[in-house]
């Protein structure tokens, strides 16, 4: 039974071989004349704006470039960018980047017109009244889907929290997705990027919204974003100049960027957001690490939905049990977290005195209230715990903290 199903996407989207160099003719369309470019050092150093540059030049927008974007924007970044903006005059922007950068620039554009720390409006907070300057946005990776979303994580850097922003005034106006941008993108980074939309497909496919039927529009698009990054993205890592991996790595991206907010995220993403916040470990580098874990805890929830994954995934099911079936989807998942080589979470040194309170912070996070199995404290902090003695001999593992 459907009962107030909705979907929502305010974004054009607009996908294709070099449909980033349209970015000048977007904004000309928009009577815009001066844009800011949001963006990351990385980005200027691995020559990914020529293009853009010159399609803005060639339609008479002038521009400025502000490159002080660094992973996991801290709200000082927003900050700078306000001022960076009002100083000169601008009236829209540009985001070239990943999440980092397309997290900052929408949120930059929102507190150009609205009052206030950016922090103030984390969920539960204040409400945006005003929206923004028009953003555009034109992805280097395949992961966030931020590019899409009306949604934005800032770090608070006072309480290392990240904090989830999200309002319908903050969507991009319009996504220039090019698969072209993602060519040169390093191994590791494709790797934990094109997780992390794997990520947003799962646990957007089996939350507890998704169970209860919010939006079968979203199933579709997750269940097909599951299949296409599952399929590819193994070449995407492997050979980075094969476009066709990378396009259809891309698109699933971007699928998962869409449907992923229509019901929310699981406990992989509750655990991932302390892990930036408190460690500044990159957000698809900590869902990666993750999710297997996560997926196992929340099979007996719905072994169904865990079938399905393991379909798209690849994987036979034929004959076997329903808990059997959604168990083959954490093998697959698994089996391309090893093959993509993403770190070990004893790799980032975690104090053992900071489980707990990592695991305090994940019960905090809003997507541990929709995953679809009922989580507790305990829960969260065995999760920690079983993901960073992966691999290790029992003398080597962290003691189990107890329920504070």
């Amino acid at each position: 039974m459907l009962e107030n199903s909705q979907f929502l996407c305010a974004t054009k989207i607009v996908i294709g071989k070099n449909v980033s160099l349209q970015a000048g003719e977007v904004l000309a369309s928009r009577n815009h004349k001066k844009v800011m470019v949001v963006t990351d050092k990385g980005i200027i150093n691995a020559g990914l704006l020529k293009g853009i540059l010159e399609s803005l030049t060639s339609n008479n927008i002038e521009y400025i470039i502000f490159d002080e974007v660094p992973p996991n924007p801290p709200s000082a970044t927003v900050v700078k960018g306000v001022e960076v903006f009002r100083a000169n005059g601008c009236d829209s922007f540009i985001a070239v980047g990943g999440g980092s950068a397309m997290d900052a620039c929408k949120t930059i554009s929102m507190m150009t017109v609205n009052e206030g720390d950016i922090n103030e409006y984390d969920i539960g907070g204040k409400e945006f009244t005003k929206k923004g300057p028009d953003v555009i946005t034109i992805p280097t990776t395949s992961g966030t889907g931020s590019e899409v979303t009306q949604w934005a994580v800032i770090t608070n850097e006072r309480k290392n929290w990240k904090s989830s922003i999200g309002s319908p005034l903050m969507a991009p106006v319009v996504a220039l997705v090019d698969p072209v941008m993602t060519l040169g993108l390093p191994p590791a980074i494709t790797a934990a990027t094109g997780v992390d939309a794997l990520t947003h497909a799962i646990e957007a496919y089996t939350t507890r919204d998704a169970l209860n039927g919010a939006s079968p529009f979203a199933d579709v698009l997750n269940l097909e974003a599951v299949r296409l990054i599952g399929a590819n993205l193994r070449e995407a890592y492997a050979r980075g100049e094969n476009y066709e991996a990378r396009e259809k790595v891309m698109l699933g991206s971007t699928m998962a960027g869409v449907g992923f907010p229509q019901v929310g995220l699981g406990n992989a993403h509750a655990l991932a957001h302390p892990l930036g916040g408190h460690y500044d470990i990159p957000h698809g580098v900590a869902n990666a690490i993750l999710l297997p874990y996560v997926m196992k805890f929340n099979l007996i929830a719905c072994p169904g939905r865990f079938a399905d994954i393991a379909v798209a995934m690849g994987e036979n099911i034929d004959g076997l049990s329903p808990i059997e079936a959604a168990e083959k989807a954490v093998v697959a998942v698994q089996r391309l977290v090893k093959d993509t080589n993403i770190p070990s979470l004893r790799s980032f040194n975690i104090k053992d005195s900071d489980w707990s309170i990592l695991a305090e912070d994940a019960l905090k996070d809003m997507n541990s209230q929709t995953n679809p199995r009922k989580t507790s404290y305990q829960d969260l902090l065995n999760l920690f715990h079983e993901a960073n003695n992966a691999g290790v001999t029992e003398e080597q593992k962290t003691p189990l903290a107890q329920t504070v």
